[in-house]
């Protein structure tokens, strides 16, 4: 089982294609997916000028949207309607140059699931690797269907309902996707008003994608270091083979293995804090501002008895609130299987082992110990407990706002 020459997947190449087909498809998208091979300067170049593009578009989309909030607007109520959008087009440029930032970190990540693949040992470790990179997949499918349902409830359906609107001396207002301040020109007048309706669009596609992205990331890299410990786990169960126990030569090969493939695994979620961290850190601080300021918009629009913009924010508070848990929840997964590894480490039949072959578990049990946590920049755990923090943060907040605007 431990011999190098069946250390090679023959079908590893569809198995990869597998795993990363639909996070290949979301970060080519935005132009962070990163290249392996050398390619044309004229490729390279393109892909400089899409990605000056996209943070030309989340330009496009923040700083009109604070010279309304600061120059146009003058009291508070007012431009606390406008303080959650704002969080959020701060919140999105962010975690875009992050991804710029560690793209080197990924596609290292990258060659580190590759090998994995090359070296799957048998049918047993393909499945556990085959149904994380499932779980990967669906996790990442999921959370960009509920940012695009909800971003495009308020992008799109929202101002085609509302439909213009007439003020005062005749002058009709036609429904852009948000309020803003445009100094050189007027978007209400043809074409400027065609012309900024589709950026908007085209921006939110980019800033829902972008936040998919950090999503697809942490769920990719996470859950193939969750599917590398659960075989870890099942090695471990299988060292002291009945057929093989008794040949010492072969426990100590495989004992071995088991240890440096522990080592491996530690360093890939090393390197995965260091990719993630900062991501998840933005999107977790500036998720739980934005929870409480969206249940502040719902309650509002229902005093108005402005339905649609209650269901509207409502639909964006539950999609926040699923971007949130899915973090905790990866989070969770991998601390539940690092804690399933150290407590293999302690109840395997150690005593069957030949005494200094057994004092090897020691360093076994002292890796697994420590703890396989993901945490949001090192400043707090991503779990489900970390989600239950996080939400009542967000409901105190909320209500200290209620009180204070009243």
């Amino acid at each position: 089982m431990f011999e190098p020459a069946s250390l090679h997947n023959s079908n590893y190449e569809d198995d990869i294609r597998y795993t990363v087909q639909v996070h290949r498809l979301i970060l080519g998208l935005i132009g962070m997916w990163p290249i392996f091979k050398k390619v044309q300067l004229r490729k390279r170049l393109s892909k400089v000028v899409l990605r000056t593009v996209r943070c030309f578009l989340l330009s496009f989309n923040l700083i009109p949207w604070a010279l309304y909030m600061f120059l146009i607007l003058d009291t508070f109520k007012s431009r606390l309607r406008m303080i959650g959008g704002l969080c959020f087009y701060s919140m999105v440029p962010a975690m875009y140059c992050t991804l710029m930032l560690w793209e080197n970190n990924i596609r290292e990540c990258m060659k580190h699931i590759e090998k994995d693949w090359q070296n799957v040992r048998d049918a047993n470790d393909r499945r556990i690797m085959l149904d994380r990179a499932k779980a990967g997949r669906f996790i990442l499918i999921c959370a960009t269907i509920f940012l695009f349902t909800s971003g495009f409830s308020y992008r799109l359906i929202q101002p085609i309902i509302r439909g213009k609107i007439v003020v005062n001396e005749n002058i009709t207002i036609r429904p852009l996707v948000q309020s803003n301040y445009f100094v050189f020109f007027d978007p209400q007048r043809s074409p400027a008003y065609e012309i900024v309706f589709s950026m908007h669009l085209l921006t939110g596609i980019v800033i829902y994608i972008t936040m998919a992205s950090v999503c697809g990331v942490t769920s990719l890299f996470t859950m193939h270091a969750c599917g590398q410990l659960e075989m870890l786990a099942a090695w471990l169960e299988d060292l002291l083979n009945e057929d093989q126990s008794k040949n010492n030569y072969v426990v100590a090969q495989r004992l071995a293995a088991i240890i440096m493939h522990h080592v491996r695994i530690r360093r890939f979620l090393h390197r995965i804090q260091n990719l993630v961290g900062e991501m998840c850190f933005i999107e977790i601080v500036g998720s739980t501002l934005i929870l409480c300021l969206l249940g502040y918009y719902v309650i509002t629009g229902w005093e108005r008895n402005d339905a649609l913009s209650s269901l509207t924010y409502a639909v964006m508070l539950t999609s926040f609130t699923f971007n949130i848990f899915i973090l905790c929840y990866i989070g969770e997964i991998l601390s539940s299987q690092g804690s399933k590894v150290y407590i293999t480490c302690c109840t395997i039949d150690w005593y069957w082992l030949p005494s200094k072959q057994a004092r090897h578990l020691i360093l076994m049990i002292a890796m697994a110990n420590y703890s396989t946590k993901l945490t949001a920049g090192k400043v707090f755990d991503l779990s489900f407990s970390s989600f239950g923090a996080i939400v009542r943060t967000a409901l105190a907040y909320l209500n200290l706002l209620r009180t204070v605007t009243v």
